[in-house]
């Protein structure tokens, strides 16, 4: 099942998208695509592209990769008719239904949107004013609230991360403040870097915001356009994963990235010091000693910390002895 939009209502002075009354969709040339990969999640995504089609921006198509498809999505987006694209694809990750997506995909910006979540109605709107002003700036994203179940319990998740705007490569390292469904990208800045890396299946979204701000501008909506709902099984509550996927990435950015400065390699060599600790320290908190050495000494070679020193050390304890520590401990909190 393929769908598209419906080009009946269109309008010719209104094909930059900014619509007043009727909506107005342009099959052949839309300017904006969003991307959306689901996962066996039939009503969630229903929601998702219900707040895509509520947009007061109208100048988009709407890609649905379905990539692991053994529930009832194909049956329950039927509904949607012409105003979507579906595309099955039996699961090679999301990483490669993204991908496949932005190929398949006609917009000169594509906007990215994971089926748990929902976009306000000005989403589209913020950004592409953003993108159409500036053609520096690669990519555009916004403040987002979390959600769990029917409460909000973050009305602003940036608020205490300091984003930041512009060419922001050394502040994208030290914090991550970009998420993937707030998220509109320039066609241009993409096939200059390159799309998601398939290799990985926590941290791809990241290592792609790295090799965008490298080399280009990036800008904040300053408002929360986006609720992001949080669900058991979230691959990135896997802290560790996440580690590894993140050291991953850091060492391939000082492979790839040429003319590197020397403030943002250290910045990246202490992200890779506190990502091998956090493996180091789960490792040692589950008594894998020689394991948890090879992780603090790791840390130990990007940063020189007392407390990674002391950890090392420590991995050469008795592991009954650590056992009965850990106990003691324990028992007096």
């Amino acid at each position: 099942m393929s769908i598209v939009p419906d080009v009946n209502r269109q309008a010719p002075d209104q094909s930059n998208g900014f619509a007043s009354g009727d909506r107005v969709f342009n099959r052949d040339k839309p300017r904006v695509s969003v991307v959306i990969p689901t996962y066996n999640s039939a009503d969630r995504v229903k929601e998702a592209i219900e707040s895509v089609l509520a947009q007061s921006y109208s100048n988009f198509e709407i890609i649905v990769f379905d990539y692991k498809y053994t529930d009832n999505t194909e049956s329950t987006l039927r509904q949607f008719g012409e105003q979507i694209r579906y595309f099955k694809q039996q699961n090679q990750g999301v990483s490669s239904a993204r991908n496949t997506g932005i190929r398949n995909s006609r917009g000169e910006y594509v906007a990215f949107l994971d089926s748990d979540d929902i976009w306000a109605s000005e989403k589209l709107a913020a950004q592409i004013l953003v993108l159409d002003g500036d053609p520096e700036v690669g990519l555009v994203y916004c403040d987002w609230s979390v959600m769990s179940g029917q409460t909000v319990v973050q009305a602003s998740y940036l608020k205490h991360l300091r984003p930041a705007s512009g060419y922001v490569f050394d502040e994208l390292i030290e914090r991550g403040f970009v998420l993937t469904s707030g998220v509109a990208v320039r066609r241009s800045c993409l096939e200059d870097v390159g799309c998601f890396d398939t290799t990985l299946t926590i941290a791809q979204d990241y290592d792609l915001w790295l090799r965008i701000s490298y080399g280009w501008k990036i800008q904040l909506v300053d408002k929360c356009l986006l609720t992001k709902r949080s669900f058991d099984g979230s691959l990135s509550a896997n802290l560790t994963r996440t580690a590894v996927e993140r050291i991953e990435l850091y060492r391939k950015a000082l492979r790839n990235l040429q003319g590197m400065t020397l403030q943002s390699r250290r910045l990246i060599e202490g992200q890779l010091a506190i990502n091998y600790w956090d493996i180091g320290y789960d490792q040692f908190d589950n008594f894998s000693f020689m394991e948890a050495r090879k992780s603090f000494a790791a840390s130990f070679v990007y940063a020189w910390r007392v407390k990674t020193l002391a950890y090392l050390a420590a991995t050469y304890l008795p592991v009954s002895l650590a056992r009965a520590a850990k106990a003691v401990w324990r028992a007096q909190i």
